[in-house]
């Protein structure tokens, strides 16, 4: 019934274009404009708006002191990191959602969308327009070209990365739901299917969530005190080639145990960032200190978990959040084809095949940890992203 509930528009609820009146006084009655009929499915549309017109805007909270240009900021240091994944010729592969995506059709009538993994520009990787000049170089100067490398004790530096994080993830968020609402009011009645309102619920839900952590992020940037952060550190006694930045709700600890992520209705999320340093790497995991309890038994592990373990777990599970992942020319060409094609399906999942794939990762892990004669967790999945 709730489920139900959901997908449908209620009459008095504001309506979904954005100009704030209720749905029955606005885009209700509305019916299709001819000169915009697309023959391709609303997801797609939306998909592709977002793709040619991302806003330009800062997110730092003290908007009133911007300086110069809104830039294309890297949510993952140029300078520090793409560059020692990107080698000489300077490209990294990753998916590439600003680029034409494929349109696969399906038996059942439905067209698939299908994002590939292209070679990109080390310049062009990670970049969004949610910066100015100003606070693009004052926010991260921490860690940014010229600053040291990563001191786990710094409580700075450990606060700017899952700021970063979070905040890049936000404002794809935010400007996937002012796409929606500019996309209804053009076409309400296309805009109007169980599929369309249950992505608008969704961008509804996550902007909900996601603002109690920014208002967090904001004061504690405001005051300069960069706090109520707790972050998990994994070293990699390695370089690693591969970096990422994430922010999501994992469903499984390392030994296959449920985590419980959503309470009362609430998903609590952590910020991650994967990068690699010269002779070495690390996985950041960060959370509100209020959130604390439910990645307690996760940090745990992570902290007293053999190496091997861990890249087990993450080769497993960071595929499935992989939208944000930059790999380099040799670990990508390191795979055959049957590894590049399943990585790309992983990355594509979203939704309900989302939710059965990760069950699946959970099964494996806990049948990986409950293996009589002791499992070696050398032995990777075929997606190994620490050959």
């Amino acid at each position: 019934m709730n489920l139900l509930k959901n997908l449908r528009i209620w009459n008095n609820e504001d309506c979904p274009c954005g100009s704030r009146k209720r749905y029955i006084d606005c885009c209700k009655t509305k019916g299709h404009q001819p000169q915009e009929l697309s023959k391709k499915p609303p997801n797609v549309q939306i998909m592709e708006m977002m793709r040619k017109s991302m806003a330009k805007c800062c997110m730092h909270p003290e908007q009133e002191n911007c300086k110069g240009k809104i830039k294309g900021a890297h949510a993952l240091q140029n300078n520090k990191i793409i560059s020692l994944i990107a080698g000489s010729d300077r490209h990294v592969y990753m998916l590439d959602p600003k680029k034409q995506p494929l349109l696969i059709p399906r038996k059942n009538g439905k067209t698939e969308m299908i994002i590939e993994v292209k070679k990109t520009s080390a310049n062009d990787a990670t970049t969004e327009t949610c910066f100015c000049d100003l606070h693009d170089n004052t926010a991260f100067a921490i860690i940014e070209k010229g600053a040291p490398d990563f001191d786990e004790s710094n409580e700075e530096m450990k606060f700017v990365y899952a700021y970063k994080a979070f905040i890049f993830e936000y404002y794809k968020q935010r400007m996937g739901i002012d796409v929606f609402r500019a996309s209804f009011a053009k076409q309400p009645v296309a805009f109007k299917s169980f599929m369309m309102v249950g992505m608008y619920r969704m961008l509804q839900f996550k902007i909900r969530e996601f603002e109690p952590i920014k208002e967090h992020f904001d004061r504690e940037l405001i005051a300069k005190e960069y706090s109520g952060i707790e972050t998990c550190v994994v070293r990699i006694p390695e370089q690693i080639k591969c970096a990422a930045y994430m922010y999501i709700a994992p469903d499984y600890d390392l030994d296959g145990n449920k985590i419980k992520h959503t309470v009362k209705g609430v998903m609590h999320r952590l910020a991650v960032t994967v990068f690699p340093e010269d002779s070495q790497s690390y996985i950041l995991l960060s959370c509100l200190k209020s959130e604390t309890p439910i990645y307690e038994r996760l940090f745990s592990q992570l902290k007293s978990y053999p190496i091997d373990k861990i890249k087990f777990y993450m080769s497993m599970f960071l595929p499935l959040y992989s939208e944000n992942m930059v790999l380099s020319p040799t670990l990508w060409n390191a795979w055959d084809d049957k590894t590049k094609m399943a990585y790309t399906f992983y990355a594509n999942l979203n939704g309900r095949d989302m939710v059965v794939y990760s069950k699946y990762i959970g099964m494996g892990l806990r049948n990986a940890a409950k293996s009589k004669t002791g499992y070696d967790y050398r032995n990777r999945s075929k997606i190994d992203l620490f050959v």
